[in-house]
This record gives C-alpha cells, structure tokens and sequence, in this order.
C-alpha cells in the first residue's frame, strides 16, 4: 500500500521551518528519535540488535543529555517528554525489566520540573504534540522504518487532522443545550450532521490499513504491564465531548470516563469534566428534547436524527475497521449490526470481556456499548415524536 492511499493530500500541507530553542544536548535526543530509533527497532525485532545492546545506546546518548535535563520551558519540555517516551515505548514489547533506569530517571525529572506533564505516552503527545511538530517542522516521530513509517506517520496525523470536524459538531450542539433558538435548531443540526460526515469519512480511511502494517507498530501504544494504559484513539477528545452533549452518561458510561479521566489530553480535562457534570443533571440534547426543553420542529427532528444516525454512522465504522484489525478481539461475537447491538440486554463490562487493546479496556465492549446508547436515545426521540404526530 502506498502512503498517499491512506490520506491522500496529507504531504500537500506545507512544514513551516523554524528554529530549534533547545541545547545541543538535548537535539540529540530528538535527532536520534527522529532518524535512529526506528532502524534501532527493526535491529531488535529481526534478532541484530539486543535490547540490553538498545538500552546501552540510549543512556549514553542520555548522558550526553544530562546537562540539558530537564527543560525548563513547558513548550519544549512536552517535545522532549514525547522523544524520551518514544524511546521508552520502544521496549514494550520486551516488558518492564527491560526499561534501562537512567530513561526512567530522565523522564521522572521532567515530571518533577512541569508536573503538567504526562509520565507515560499518552493521546495528546503521540497525536496532537507529534503532529504539530511536523507541521513545524516536517518531521514526525515513528517506531517504524520505511513505508509502514509513512503509514504510521498518517495514522498519527490523520487522528490530528480528523478531530476539529467532531469538536466543530459538540460546538454546535452545546450552544442549543446552553441557549435554544428555535429559528436556528434545524440549521444548526444539519451543520453539525455534516461535520460529522466529514469526521466519519476521515476516520473510514483507517480500513485500508492491513492487519499486519497497524500491528507492526501497535504493538508499541499497549499499556505499560501493571502501570498506565496505552494510548488510544479511544481518549480522542472531541467524540467523548460529542457523546456528553448528546446522551446523558450511563452507568457503564461513568465507569469508562472515571478509569479515562487522566489520559484524555490536558486542555480538554476540565471541559469533558464539566460536560460529564452538567449531561448528568439533564443538560443534553437528549434529555432537553424529551423533557420538552428544546422543542424541535419536524425539519429539526429529521436533522437531529441524522446527527444521532451519522454518530452512529462513524461509531459502526470504527467498530468495523476495530474488528479488521484486531479480530482477536471479537472471537465468538457473531454479527455486529445496529439490530443487534440494540437487540442487546443492555451495556456490558467494559473492564472484562477478552482483549483489552490499547486503552485497557474490553474491545468489543467499549465499541458496541457506545453504539448501544446512541441507537437508545434514537429510539426514544423517534418514539416521543410519532406519538405527538
């Protein structure tokens, strides 16, 4: 698969070039990152390289680096913070008594310097940090050689580049829950059903992705054995936003937003806090609509459940792309249709269930589940609405 067929129009986007405010010790580390690590991974995968001989060449590229650690400005020190965990999520799949302690050190001492800082390779480093700094720079961190790298380049961006169509969608609806215009419901809603058209067709790209090149470097986002959980396309912001403002959180819900409050990135803590907060007190489009709230003319009802239907849309999606790619998870699961996911007797354990992918959460059931509360509430507002006609 060539890399254009995955994102096409992706290497258009002009890198601005700026300069490097780091010392010298400390481009080293991101040199390496950047032009060694990946051929360093491919050594050890085919047996040529040990990871004691990688930990070796690490620290004391490390070493020449103490100097220059830790950062003292946030902006580079979440740079660097990101180059020290790629470096440490090189040895996932060798387990933690592999982690060469002077890494371990370098990246404690961040910690200890901006507390702000995540500890472990999060969403909003490997996505949101990494991309920006291609689109500065042109360069964009990988863990694979070659034309997966490219691959893997894409999926990093494509994530980046996907996410302001879905907060585009929340912005839109948040502003009817906060202040409802019936002269401009159905407009908005439509606008927001096309913003997620626009999400749901970046996020299908993903499908072309062969089994065997996402688990060439899956295998370094797992979560770290007994410590923190991977990251995951399942701590993208803006869809988690999208789901508080339009369904009020479900029990299983809750417990999926208390194990992921911290892996969410930084800036959007407080806004998924406070959307949690006010969808639970009925502040939602959902329960706006059935409590007689927000009252919705048949143009606006027909929008607003094609915002639920195309929600849905690119929930099933990535249902379907998750099966392709991580089939083990879905052993024994039979179909996987909108009729029967609503068929189900309600949301199952996210936190058991088989294969735990990347978030540490059960595949299968953290997918379906979030198809099960959309089709829900579509049932519900579909249904209020015949029995008024």
């Amino acid at each position: 698969m060539k890399q254009d067929d995955l994102f096409s129009g992706i290497k258009d986007i002009p890198a601005t070039t700026g300069p490097d405010a780091l010392p010298h010790q400390a481009l080293r580390i991101r040199e390496y990152v950047l032009s060694e690590l990946p051929a360093d991974l491919t050594a050890v995968a085919r047996q040529e390289m040990t990871y004691a001989d990688l930990a070796g060449k690490q620290c004391r590229i490390l070493e020449e680096a103490a100097d220059a650690l830790p950062i003292g400005d946030i902006g580079e020190a979440r740079v660097v913070q990101l180059d020290l965990l790629f470096m440490l999520n090189g040895y996932l799949p060798a387990g933690p008594e592999a982690y060469p302690q002077p890494l371990l050190d370098a990246i404690s001492a961040q910690c200890a310097r901006h507390p702000s800082l995540d500890p472990h390779m999060s969403y909003e480093l490997l996505i949101d940090v990494n991309s920006e700094q291609w689109q500065l720079h042109g360069h964009m961190r990988v863990f694979s050689e070659g034309e997966l790298g490219l691959l893997e380049r894409d999926f990093y961006l494509g994530h980046h580049l996907a996410e302001p169509a879905v907060r585009t969608a929340f912005d839109l609806l948040s502003s009817m829950v906060s202040d409802p215009s019936p002269d401009s419901l159905a407009p908005g809603l439509e606008e927001a059903g096309r913003k997620l058209d626009t999400f749901r067709v970046d996020m299908a790209r993903y499908g072309k992705l062969t089994k065997e090149a996402f688990n060439s470097f899956r295998k370094y986002h797992m979560g770290h054995q007994d410590g923190p959980r991977g990251a995951s396309g399942a701590f993208m912001p803006g869809v988690q936003l999208l789901e508080l403002v339009l369904v009020p959180p479900t029990e299983e819900y809750e417990v999926y937003l208390d194990q992921s409050m911290h892996y969410f990135p930084v800036w959007s803590r407080p806004l998924i806090a406070d959307w949690r907060g006010r969808s639970a007190m009925g502040e939602n489009i959902t329960d706006a609509v059935l409590d007689g709230r927000l009252k919705l003319d048949q143009d606006a009802v027909t929008a607003l459940l094609g915002v639920l239907d195309r929600f849905t849309d690119f929930r099933m999606v990535h249902l379907g792309v998750t099966r392709k790619l991580i089939p083990e998870a879905f052993e024994g699961a039979g179909g996987m249709t909108r009729r029967t996911i609503a068929a189900q007797s309600g949301e199952r354990n996210i936190l058991t269930g088989g294969n735990p992918g990347t978030s540490g959460f059960s595949v299968r059931n953290v997918l379906t589940n979030a198809v099960y509360r959309l089709l829900a509430a579509r049932k519900e507002i579909e249904s209020i609405h015949a029995d008024a006609n």
